[in-house]
């Protein structure tokens, strides 16, 4: 039976020596490769694409109308992060929140809202009519200037609030506005 390892040795004798080292080779090219074809190209991004803006030239609290909410918007590299931070004081008694973070991906950043709120229990009795829950949407931001974030994320439609379980969900754009 022919050995595959010299004695006293943790290196390949002979063709295997040289069929591991072409197989590292290999993989290493083709990682280089796959690595290249993933990247967007520039000529590709299309009009409405906006570049990654510094942090520093967008301002840092963000206003929806359709909400009435207030974000703290930070943006560091390729990651977006912004909290709701005009909660109500009964709401945030009860440890309301909303978070999103969403990574670069092409054109746009693409992530998460993760979102405690209440919610009302439909025929409970006063003072257990509203329920704490926590739910998890998908969040994508498609444009971001000094003057607009444009962003579409998957809206709350149908609830089971007394489970706090979510049923039903439709994407919708929104538009967060500078805080003046």
């Amino acid at each position: 039976m022919k050995r595959a390892m010299k004695e006293g040795t943790l290196r390949p004798s002979g063709n295997e020596w040289k069929q591991a080292l072409l197989t590292l080779m290999a993989l290493f090219v083709i990682s280089l490769f796959t690595a290249a074809a993933q990247q967007p190209a520039t000529s590709a991004l299309p009009a409405t694409a906006t570049p990654n803006p510094a942090s520093g030239q967008l301002p840092k609290i963000w206003h929806s109308d359709a909400s009435h909410k207030d974000f703290r918007v930070e943006v560091k590299g390729d990651l977006f992060h912004a909290d709701w931070v005009n909660i109500p004081a009964a709401a945030a008694k009860g440890g309301a929140s909303m978070r999103i973070e969403c990574r670069r991906t092409g054109t746009k950043w693409v992530g998460s809202a993760s979102v405690y709120q209440g919610i009302a229990v439909p025929g409970a009795s006063p003072g257990n009519d509203i329920k704490m829950c926590h739910f998890t949407v998908r969040f994508e931001v498609d444009s971001m200037t000094p003057e607009k974030i444009l962003f579409h994320t998957e809206a709350m439609r149908s609830i089971d609030a007394a489970k706090c379980q979510l049923h039903q969900t439709a994407w919708e754009e929104f538009a967060w506005i500078p805080k003046k």
